[in-house]
């Protein structure tokens, strides 16, 4: 299992980190009341930071570098020749491709402890980057000690480079084939495997079938070479597939067991491993992912990150075992001291494989093995032993605390320059909400019970600059939940670091298990560990629903010499930012609904199913614009109400390379063909669906193996136990959904709200209407919203807004055997206005085949059009299944006109007003 004992020396030492964090660790009550007002406290002014600019280069022209130089400008990689000359056609000096680089790749700096190149000093400002990338094997040196560092670099000489650094950060490459350069044979022996290689990833290709392996590397050609990694590793950080040995960890209260992070498919990962801990005044997580549990016993949950993607896992710490009794523990040393008399060699190594012994042999502390080796030398030879002066064991002591002082962890946020800013532009109601709550003098950085106050504006951005570069090994921020002043604790703590500040690296995600709609108030300290990463800026950001309440911001390092650790690779910082939406009022415009699970192709949706329902694809291939803004994901009607089935909807619905991972896939290739990627990407919403207890229902099944299987049958357990077995079941499901949405992380996925799948409100259901309110309740706990799509003449339809829906559309139940006639039509929109909904467009396969059904979905499109629902209304879109993906692939123009039709409607430009009478289906001729 890999659990040991820690000795008392190494726990106390490792449990001081959390108790000099903060009281908010130890007390589950919140100590403090809301904070003082702006006459008790102010914040001082941040101090500058690195500026933020991007640089506009004037030299590039129609360079063919112009639009990497551009790229890699924008994420601050690159700095140019100064003022705003890039000069693309000079060469570059080796010392600056190899920073260029390792900021591609992500391998962080590391501060050289002696000077292994002659012509590298280790004051240089290239040193780290260079040193980094030799201690990771990419640069060896040549014969004369020096590096070359300001030598022009050789093309076949850069293809050895990246290859070995490609290996070197273990990711994915491309199969090598033979390839015919005319110059073939002028690439040196040393260099042709690794020309092949590049060749085949696509980061060299060479030039009119010639490589030019002697031709030197130009500042343009490292820019585009520089944003081809930098865009395999974005990439290879989203999809990183890896594995924790644990779904649990359980650790005795002062024991350690150590978290194993591997790759399914073997080698080594591509990213280093963070770790996360939500309580660390239970435990604390090291870098190199031991867990250190302290005497408490308790319940927290970790954060594995690798690359931009993270899982959680449930920790819980046990009860030690008690203390044996004085007298007791005399009689098993006598009966210890007896049989190693007996057998003291036998029993040695006994106790060593059974992990029991002496307390001699079972010590885990360095100092106390150390002090045991000094006491059994002095056994061995006592009178040899040589005396050791006063002076000489006080210098000794000296020299021994100030190693440990150099050694010991220390906040070094106090005094640090910070910045704060929301996700977006700032918005000045808001911030003088927050102007009552500002925190201590000095920021959140301060060491203070003071708590400063956050107000909405989607989050924020705490950015701390210290006093200069530090080996980090941990961040941790202290919040507030006290739900019944609207103060939540944030879903997430992300934490970046940048060794400039202005590149940034993603340096791990914090979770927690404390629930939105949590009664009590307490405070959870989301604490991130850092892999030993050597650093000067912070960054801290967290989402805000209404308020957050957040104080003492702490980075923990140390202040002397760093320790030794290995090479860290990070992922650059996640460029999707949280988007602020135009029309906060009306953030879904376009829903597409997305019945998956159990029926085949039909209910399985890949990235190439939703790339042309995500955004519209013109004829001949380009991606134009957004088209649906909002996927509904829900099951089919026909999913039976057991956990059975239920779960396994649930597996379905965030499985592999489907569902929701395809739109999260295809998100993201349109924003790379719609040119958002890499500078706003778009942020598709999503809406899942919570199934429907049926009240017919006797054997739901157990939620938990104790538990007996709910009933959700009046008839069979009476009305007040079926509603509660109901509100249970639905409960439970919300639980799993969340925590599942929550763990998958998906960078182009927002989720928007949930959705009450039952069409109708069911009278003869036990207690329906509490019940949807209930649901109601909890899901604008989390400050998402409540959908819901009754069909036309559905009990409750009216009462939709007293039963906390927010949006409701009107199903209009056009696709049926009988004619459906204008003045139906019409009379379905003046429902709609009558109670205040939105619009739901039905169309299926029959629309391309039946004249009938062709006349009435364009029908629709006009009717609604001429009562001005295509601009002024929220808009959801039923095709049965994946019925608009024919029209998409269609060459007949009629059937491909659908498609084309639907996006002007939905963007305001059909034009259309006379309804289309009975006559023969347009054809193609």
């Amino acid at each position: 299992m890999g659990v040991t004992r820690t000795a008392g020396r190494v726990l106390t030492a490792l449990l001081s980190f959390s108790l000099m964090t903060g009281s908010a660790f130890a007390a589950t009550e919140p100590a403090a009341a809301l904070p003082p007002g702006p006459e008790d406290s102010q914040q001082i002014e941040p101090q500058p930071l690195p500026e933020e600019e991007t640089i506009a280069f004037t030299d590039l022209g129609n360079s063919y570098a112009r639009d990497a130089v551009n790229r890699l400008a924008a994420l601050r990689l690159i700095s140019g020749q100064g003022g705003d000359q890039y000069r693309p056609q000079e060469p570059i000096s080796r010392q600056d491709v190899f920073v260029l680089l390792s900021k591609a790749m992500g391998v962080q700096p590391k501060r050289p402890k002696e000077e292994k190149y002659t012509d590298v000093s280790v004051d240089s400002p290239y040193a780290p980057y260079i040193y980094g990338l030799t201690e990771l094997g990419v640069l060896n040196g040549r014969s004369d000690g020096t590096l070359g560092a300001r030598d022009a670099l050789t093309r076949q000489e850069m293809a050895v480079i990246l290859d070995r650094l490609w290996k070197a950060g273990s990711g994915p490459k491309q199969v090598a084939r033979q390839e015919t350069y005319a110059d073939r044979k002028e690439i040196a022996e040393y260099a042709r495997e690794a020309v092949a290689s590049v060749t085949a990833q696509g980061w060299m290709k060479g030039a009119n079938g010639m490589f030019r392996p002697q031709g030197q590397v130009t500042r343009g050609d490292a820019a585009i070479i520089a944003e081809r990694i930098w865009q395999a590793r974005y990439q290879l950080a989203e999809k990183v597939d890896f594995r924790v040995d644990k779904t649990k960890l359980t650790v005795m209260a002062g024991t350690s067991e150590k978290v194993e992070v591997t790759r399914p498919t073997g080698g080594a990962l591509p990213f280093t491993p963070v770790f996360a801990f939500d309580r660390p005044a239970l435990g604390a997580m090291m870098p190199d992912g031991t867990f250190v549990a302290g005497p408490t016993p308790g319940k927290g949950i970790l954060t594995v990150t690798v690359g931009l993607r993270s899982i959680t896992i449930p920790v819980e710490i046990t009860a030690a075992p008690a203390e044996k009794a004085p007298a007791e523990q005399a009689d098993t040393r006598q009966e210890t001291a007896a049989g190693g008399a007996d057998n003291g060699s036998s029993k040695t190594t006994d106790a060593s494989e059974d992990g029991t012994g002496s307390s001699n042999a079972t010590a885990a502390s360095e100092g106390d093995t150390e002090n045991s080796k000094a006491t059994v030398a002095d056994e061995e030879d006592p009178g040899t032993a040589e005396a050791v002066s006063g002076e000489e064991k006080t210098a000794a002591t000296e020299e021994s605390d100030a190693d440990a002082a150099a050694d010991e962890l220390i906040n070094l946020a106090p005094g640090s320059f910070t910045s704060v800013k929301p996700f977006g532009k700032e918005d000045a109601y808001f911030r003088e909400v927050e102007k009552q709550y500002p925190g201590p003098v000095g920021g959140l950085v301060t060491p203070s019970e003071t708590w400063t106050g956050y107000n909405r504006q989607f989050g924020r951005k705490v950015m701390v600059a210290l006093p200069e570069v530090k080996q980090l090994e941990r961040v941790t921020l202290t919040f507030r939940h006290a739900k019944s002043s609207g103060i939540t604790i944030p879903e997430w703590m992300d934490v970046e670091v940048s060794p400039d500040g202005k590149a940034w690296y993603f340096a791990g995600k914090a979770r927690h298990d404390v629930s939105q709609a949590e009664e009590a108030a307490l405070e959870r300290t989301l604490a991130v560990t850092l892999p030993q990463v050597e650093t000067r800026y912070v960054r801290v950001s967290f989402p805000v629903k209404v308020f957050a309440f957040a104080r003492q911001l702490e980075i923990w390092g140390r202040d002397g010499k760093q320790r030794s650790a290995a090479p860290v690779l990070l992922p650059f910082a996640n460029q999707t930012e949280t988007l602020v939406e135009k029309k906060s009022v009306r953030r879904v415009e376009n829903m597409l609904l997305a019945y998956t699970g159990d029926h085949g192709e039909r209910g399985t949706w890949t990235k190439e199913d939703f790339l042309p329902m995500v955004g519209y694809r013109t004829k001949d291939g380009y991606m134009r614009d957004q088209m649906f803004d909002t996927v509904l994901f829900l099951p089919y009607q026909t999913m039976p109400a057991t956990k059975e089935k239920w779960q396994a909807y649930l597996r379905d619905l965030f499985g592999s390379r489907q569902q929701l991972e395809a739109l999260n896939d295809a998100m993201r290739e349109f924003n790379r063909l719609y040119g958002t990627l890499y500078t706003t990407p778009i942020v598709e919403n999503v809406v899942l669906a919570l199934p429907y207890p049926n009240s017919a229902q006797t054997d739901f099944g157990k939620l938990a193996p104790d538990k007996e299987s709910l009933s959700f049958s009046a008839k069979h357990v009476g009305e007040e136990k079926a509603y509660q077995n109901r509100k249970q079941a639905l409960e439970w499901y919300y639980s799993e959904l969340k925590k599942r949405w929550d763990q998958a992380g998906y960078q182009y996925l927002r989720l928007e709200g949930i959705y009450w799948f039952h069409e109708l409100v069911e009278d003869s259901a036990p207690k329906e209407r509490e019940l949807i309110r209930n649901m109601g309740r909890m899901v604008h706990a989390d400050a998402l919203r409540y959908y819901w799509i009754p069909y036309f003449g559905a009990p409750g339809l009216s009462e939709w807004k007293s039963l906390y829906f927010d949006v409701a559309f009107l199903q209009p139940s056009y696709y049926s055997d009988k004619p459906v006639p204008l003045d139906r039509i019409e009379g379905t929109l003046e429902v709609i206005q009558k109670y205040g909904m939105d619009v739901e467009i039905e169309g299926d396969e029959r629309m391309y085949r039946d004249p009938k059904f062709y006349q009435l979905y364009y029908n629709q499109l006009i009717a609604a059009h001429n009562y001005g629902m295509d601009k002024n209304n929220i808009h959801a879109y039923y095709f049965g299944s994946k019925t608009l993906l024919e029209a998409v692939r269609s060459q007949d123009p009629a059937i491909r006109a659908i498609y084309d039709d639907t996006y002007k409607w939905m963007k305001g430009k059909f034009d259309q007003t006379e309804y289309m009478l009975p006559e023969a289906m347009p054809v193609n001729k």
